[in-house]
């Protein structure tokens, strides 16, 4: 009987887990791209992101181009692993190694190769979820630090 019921039990727990999102993994834009805004201030950090099927496009603030933004999309298509030092530090690892969706789109120098894997899909830079196997919205505004549209400074002219 203790077996039974321990077994009912695993069982409601992994079906409460699926619907409720729980230990649920997503697919994570870069927080920020390559793009220095100043050695002090560092990079154009994520202002917004779209997602559409499995493609998620990630926009950060333009530093040669203020008042724009620069696009960077990802797709699932696109599947990479990463296993420099630095990639293994920036993305949780799935499976033993990292894994994430390939650039597809946006300047190679600016936008990071691979987009990242969220265990736990919190964070607001979350565009799909493997659970649900969809984006978690069609777009999604982060707007942390440095992801301001960036302006010319008019004492420098």
């Amino acid at each position: 009987m203790t077996r039974a019921v321990l077994a009912v039990t695993l069982i409601i727990y992994h079906l409460l887990a699926l619907c409720t999102g729980v230990d649920a993994t997503c697919e994570a834009c870069p927080n920020c791209d390559y793009e220095q805004i100043s050695p002090s201030q560092g990079d154009a950090c994520l202002n917004y992101w779209t997602c559409s099927g499995d493609t998620i496009s990630c926009y950060y603030p333009s530093v040669a181009n203020p008042g724009t933004y620069t696009g960077c999309s990802y797709s699932a298509s696109a599947v990479s692993s990463c296993f420099s030092q630095q990639c293994m530090h920036t993305y949780p690892t799935m499976f033993g190694k990292s894994q994430g969706w390939g650039l597809t789109g946006g300047p190679s120098n600016i936008c990071f190769s691979v987009a990242g894997v969220n265990d736990g899909c919190q964070p607001g830079n979350d565009p799909y979820s493997f659970g649900l196997g969809a984006c978690t919205a069609s777009y999604g505004y982060v707007g942390g630090v440095n992801s301001g549209l960036l302006k010319r400074n008019e004492s420098m002219d």
